[in-house]
């Protein structure tokens, strides 16, 4: 037994009701539970409880033992002095008391909740499957899964709204800059994201955007503030660019990372970051302005069309400076594109939506994730093996969500799917 899955029990009243008494043995009617409160303060607020032949408008406290209404020392806050029900699993201390010495009454629910409720959360709480209620999923009725995805979305997307806030606030509310890191970001393929998200803060669009018809500078900036130029080389063209560099470094000021920050083991040579790095330089060569196409953008395909951009020459048959191979498909696949678009393009479109007070870019972002082939990767592969199988990338971003912050966390009981399965 927990305080969590208390709240559950007495939030949609899992037990049984019919003659409840206090520990004093006045009788209750519970004519109303009260609003749970997830902030500080009493569980539920707003109750109304008749004890004994008197109505109560106030709050309830929930515990599992009545000692620790103590053990939170309640009996020194004034902000529970209006709690008009002491809820607890097990009633075996001494009666809760308000900061002037009056009793508190009593509920116990020992034994009061329906076993049901008991068995399925102690099967939810082994986890012995991919998640908890793999057992039971296949109960929960399709209109409710729908329902909590859509809220799960939505929750997906505020969750990224916080981290695009603080990429605005330090860019003085320049949107260009921050959807080059957002895209510059989820081009470094995982465990390259962090180094990416660093060059991109070093690069200010409003800096490289003054050489955007100079592809060697371009490209001189990329490579040289990503520690990369800092070498002797056999090739003419890295030789250019760190000729280049040294020049654009002194000009602009730039802040070259350490070249050991760059992973290239166990990935594939599509995916090594000096690839990455040029297809970044192609896409700031094409346009300084990616934000406001972005607006323009109108469904899916437009915002391909901005990714259709071809790496310099040299990239197209290298996977890393000196080391000449067979000719590359150096191109941003559709999967990278799809990448950019669910993790970048849509979420900033969601953020310019709330900053703007602008509901059309908050559904144009929806529009976009609904048109959008859903990701493939180890958390929807797991999800299709439980019949969850996503139509688009607005379904299989909430299947991640409801993943990685319910089902790993074991929130059973703030998942609308957990409560339906429990009740």
């Amino acid at each position: 037994m927990n305080e969590k899955l208390l709240h559950f029990i007495w939030k949609f009243r899992l037990f049984d009701t019919k003659d409840l008494f206090t520990t004093n043995g006045e009788t209750i009617d519970l004519v109303q539970t009260g609003v749970h409160n997830i902030h500080a303060g009493p569980d539920f607020q707003n109750a109304k409880i008749r004890i004994g032949k008197t109505l109560w408008a106030g709050n309830v406290e929930i515990h599992i033992n009545s000692g620790d209404w103590f053990l939170h020392k309640h009996e020194r806050d004034a902000a529970y002095n209006n709690v008009i029900l002491h809820v607890v699993y097990e009633a075996k201390d001494r009666m809760a008391l308000r900061s002037n010495g009056e009793e508190i009454p009593t509920l116990e629910l020992k034994n009061r909740i329906h076993p049901s409720v008991l068995y399925r959360y102690e099967e939810l709480e082994k986890r012995k499957s991919w998640i908890p209620c793999a057992k039971f999923l296949h109960e929960a009725d399709e209109f409710s899964v729908s329902n909590f995805l859509e809220r799960l979305l939505i929750e997906r997307l505020e969750a990224k709204v916080e981290q695009i806030k603080e990429l605005l606030n330090e860019s003085r509310n320049d949107w260009e800059q921050v959807m080059f890191q957002m895209i510059a970001g989820y081009l470094g393929a995982g465990i390259n994201k962090e180094p990416f998200q660093l060059l991109a803060k070093n690069l200010r669009v409003n800096v490289w955007a003054k050489h955007i018809h100079e592809p060697l500078q371009i490209e001189a900036m990329v490579f040289g503030t990503a520690g990369m130029l800092d070498e002797d080389f056999d090739d003419e063209y890295p030789k250019q660019l760190r000729k280049e560099f040294l020049y654009l470094k002194r000009l602009h000021q730039l802040q070259p990372l350490e070249k050991k920050v760059w992973k290239f083991l166990r990935l594939r040579p599509s995916n090594f970051p000096t690839v990455r790095l040029a297809q970044l330089s192609a896409l700031m060569c094409f346009d300084s302005k990616m934000f406001s196409r972005i607006l323009e953008a109108k469904n899916v395909k437009a915002i391909h069309r901005l990714f259709d951009v071809d790496v310099s020459e040299y990239w197209q048959n290298h996977y890393r400076f000196d080391k000449p191979t067979k000719k590359v498909n150096s191109h941003l696949g559709t999967s990278m594109k799809n990448t950019l678009l669910i993790n970048a393009v849509a979420p900033v479109l969601f953020a310019y939506g709330k900053y703007k007070d602008k509901e059309e870019y908050c559904d144009r972002a929806f529009a976009l994730l609904q048109n959008c082939e859903a990701e493939s990767n180890s958390i929807i592969t797991g999800w299709k093996k439980l019949n969850q199988t996503p139509s688009s990338a607005a379904k299989s971003q909430a299947l991640l969500q409801l993943k990685n912050e319910y089902c790993d966390k074991f929130r059973c009981v703030d998942c609308a799917i957990g409560s339906k399965i429990l009740k």
